[in-house]
């Protein structure tokens, strides 16, 4: 089923992976945009405006109690790598990756073993005073956000991960990205919509300039733009790829 992505896999040596929540649903984690997704969910059981709100820079500084609520879940969950994030881990291993793009804000690729990760949404990794600007890592106000509290800092000001809100500029080391993009021989996008914008934009970009493979559980708007595209489940495709004699 998946034999002509399995030849451009092997024969490439410079690999731009571009990954969403598609990739991590199978470890527990909601994507946001499907029917039983994280939206849905919030439309049906929180006060929210909007579900889109918990994300929205505004709405996080006169109420930042959903979103963290929101992170006491993802933080509790322990959820582990996928075998599409080993899949990616193990091309890197083998020097095939020239970088790994993910909308996802969970961290499992640098669980799975990747270290070329731009996470071009940003993470819980770090955190900010949203007043006083003072850096913090995960460590530092993670066991808050379990004791369902808004995590302060010494200032009185809010301390916020480094996740990129609606109303956020997204990470400088993106916008470096689309200044110095890397020398590519094929584009493998995982678990994507391709709906959210720079990012998706940059991937399909990329994918006139080698070629692409799209491995997404629906249909996406920019099916056409890619030379090969699979409705599939990621797993099984990872599966595939993983049983190939390359990773013997």
């Amino acid at each position: 089923m998946f034999k002509q992505a399995l030849t451009l896999i092997k024969k490439s040596k410079n690999i731009l992976v571009f990954t969403g929540a598609g990739i991590s649903t199978s470890s527990g984690i909601l994507d946001f945009r499907s029917e039983n997704g994280l939206y849905s969910l919030l439309s049906k059981n929180t006060d929210l405006p909007y579900p889109e709100a918990i994300f929205d820079i505004q709405y996080f500084k006169k109420n930042p109690k959903p979103f963290f609520s929101l992170a006491k879940n993802m933080l509790e969950q322990h959820a582990k790598p996928t075998k599409c994030h080993h899949l990616v881990a193990e091309l890197e291993k083998r020097n095939q990756i020239s970088l790994v793009l993910t909308q996802n804000i969970d961290m499992l690729h640098q669980a799975a073993g990747s270290k070329k990760v731009l996470e071009c949404h940003g993470s819980f990794m770090t955190a900010h005073c949203l007043d006083c600007h003072s850096a913090y890592n995960l460590n530092d106000y993670k066991q808050r956000v379990l004791d369902d509290s808004i995590p302060y800092c010494n200032c009185g000001g809010i301390i916020k991960p480094d996740i990129t809100f609606f109303g956020e500029n997204l990470p400088s080391a993106f916008y470096n990205l689309l200044q110095h993009p890397p020398a590519i021989d094929l584009v493998l996008i995982l678990g994507s919509s391709l709906n959210v914008q720079p990012a998706a934009g940059f991937a399909l970009e990329m994918a006139k300039k080698a070629p692409s493979i799209l491995v997404n559980l629906g249909a996406t708007p920019y099916d056409d733009a890619i030379d090969l595209v699979y409705h599939n489940d990621l797993e099984v495709f990872a599966e595939y790829i993983l049983d190939d004699d390359l990773f013997l």
